[in-house]
């Protein structure tokens, strides 16, 4: 139960960030998930791929009911499809993932692993 309430929280806090900076958005998680070792806390929201920027490091999403957002991504970061790994860079607009976010020292959201729930193709 109290996993569900804190993956409606942050859903609700991607759906009222809009096109900005998620770092926002992780200081209230932050503050939901109790302050102590926040980079280490994890959370899950399920969202559609708009674009991915592997210059800039950031995936831009949209929510289920329509918001858009953005996530850090890396080369450590673990994207699965079907039991097997890819690279971030395989992902695609349109695909349909599960991001286990983490927020980051410096208040951002990192996307530590992503599940391909449906691939665009």
């Amino acid at each position: 139960m109290r996993r569900t309430y804190i993956l409606a929280v942050g859903a609700a806090l991607l759906v009222s960030s809009g096109c900005s900076n998620l770092g926002s958005i992780g200081n209230i998680l932050g503050s939901v998930l109790g302050g102590q070792q926040r980079q280490q806390q994890q959370q899950q929201m399920d969202v559609e791929i708009q674009q991915v920027d592997a210059n800039s490091g950031r995936l831009y999403v949209r929510t289920q009911d329509g918001q858009n957002g953005q996530v850090r991504v890396d080369n450590n970061t673990m994207v699965v499809y079907n039991n097997q790994r890819y690279p971030v860079t395989s992902l695609e607009r349109g695909d349909v993932v599960r991001i286990q976010l983490q927020q980051t020292q410096n208040n951002e959201l990192y996307a530590a692993r992503i599940d391909v729930l449906r691939s665009a193709r």
